[in-house]
């Protein structure tokens, strides 16, 4: 089965200088650790491997950065695609928090590797916002805000008489600190110029077979080489059935159009924004000041993305927009793409080693997907070393799941 997960003309990918290219495999190899799937899922890992010295190969089936990576608009947050109230039948309130904790401390990770790397992927630290102006949705953020207030999240609550932002705001959540951006192809690119020279990296090599097991894996490619390894990290995003049958995630498509640059920010404080509407949409700006805007997600379908609804849900997200400002005369859109989105009930990710099939897993469900990929190399490292973190256990791949 032949699945589309990216179409359209994804905007941080059009950059002057690419992600360089790599050989596919043309004769057996081992190693200790055989990363399969080359997006930021599985760079983010490589990278971490790499730094650790560990014995590592990475094998992605088309060139790396251009499939999934390419449409992410990067938002990087850790607060969760639903309010703390939403998720009582997952986690207790103090987990709620300490998931939030866990994706402060993420933050704070990709910072430290942009020091270390250099910053080329426009990489700033935002403060983010939530808000609604629904009657429903202005009760469900202030009971939110409440939570993280007295969980000790610096946190900020704002209503009409307190609002900053040149758009309606009638109960909204600013988070200091809480989030991030950045161009994911460049900063991928950033993690693959430090690898290369580290570990072996092929493209064009698809996985089509897996024997043995844990400790004592072969792997055959679509070129009939072999690859001996004692440990499989699966990075492969939304597609994990050369690995197993069951589903991990829910997917959907979620679309995104980019606006003409405009002579200032339309907000000055540059925050991250998402609305609690249903469906949902999330903004950002870009450094030449053009508006980023995602959402008006719909439930996946194998095969090919219907034309005539997205050219519809970029009609929706570009009227969305002009609503909140109204000032702009004329709004163009520039760049329109689409993609593959997942989610699990619980709104985290899947990271670390399965009991079941003996694999590693580290994927990047979510809106907090990059975020969770930097603790799911962490976990995996932490598993490899036979150490213990109470990050295992909200990221399982055993847990009960979508």
């Amino acid at each position: 089965m032949n699945d589309e997960y990216v179409k359209g003309e994804p905007y941080f990918c059009d950059v002057s200088e690419k992600i360089c290219s790599f050989p596919y495999l043309e004769h057996d190899i081992s190693c200790d650790n055989l990363i399969v799937g080359g997006g930021i899922d599985g760079a983010i890992t490589a990278y971490y491997f790499a730094e650790s010295g560990l014995d590592t190969a990475l094998i992605d089936k088309n060139r790396l950065g251009h499939m999934c990576t390419s449409c992410a608009t990067a938002l990087l947050e850790y607060q969760l695609d639903e309010h703390a109230t939403a998720l009582k039948k997952y986690f207790s309130p103090s987990e709620v928090l300490q998931v939030y904790r866990f994706g402060l401390d993420a933050l704070d990770m990709v910072e430290s590797v942009i020091k270390k790397l250099g910053n080329s992927c426009h990489f700033s630290r935002r403060d983010t916002l939530i808000f609604s102006n629904a009657l429903f949705g202005k009760w469900s953020v202030k009971k939110e805000y409440g939570f993280r207030k007295a969980g000790g999240l610096d946190v900020e609550y704002i209503d009409s008489g307190s609002n900053p932002f040149p758009f309606e705001v009638k109960s909204g959540i600013i988070a200091k600190n809480g989030g991030a951006e950045f161009n994911p192809y460049l900063f991928e690119k950033q993690l693959i110029e430090f690898i290369k020279s580290k570990i072996p990296i092929f493209e064009n090599t698809a996985l089509v077979k897996i024997e043995g097991g844990d400790g004592n894996f072969i792997v055959t490619t679509n070129y009939g080489v072999k690859i001996h390894c004692k440990h499989i990290i699966c990075c492969t995003g939304y597609d994990t059935r050369d690995f197993t049958a069951r589903e991990f995630c829910e997917k959907f498509i979620s679309f995104t159009i980019v606006s003409q640059c405009f002579d200032r920010p339309l907000w000055a404080s540059r925050a991250l924004l998402q609305d609690d509407g249903s469906p949902y949409h999330y903004m950002r700006l870009s450094p030449d000041n053009r508006l980023i805007i995602g959402g008006e997600d719909v439930a996946f379908k194998h095969g090919k993305f219907d034309v005539k609804v997205a050219d519809k849900k970029y009609a929706a997200l570009a009227e969305f927009a002009q609503s909140l400002f109204p000032s702009i005369e004329h709004f163009e859109i520039e760049k329109k793409f689409c993609g593959a989105f997942s989610a699990t009930g619980d709104n985290l990710s899947v990271a670390g080693q399965s009991r079941r099939d003996g694999f590693f897993y580290n994927l990047g469900y979510g809106a907090n997907g990059i975020v969770y990929s930097f603790l799911g190399a962490q976990i995996i490292l932490e598993q490899l070393y036979g150490k213990s973190s109470p990050l295992h256990r909200f990221f399982s791949p055993d847990r009960p799941l979508p």
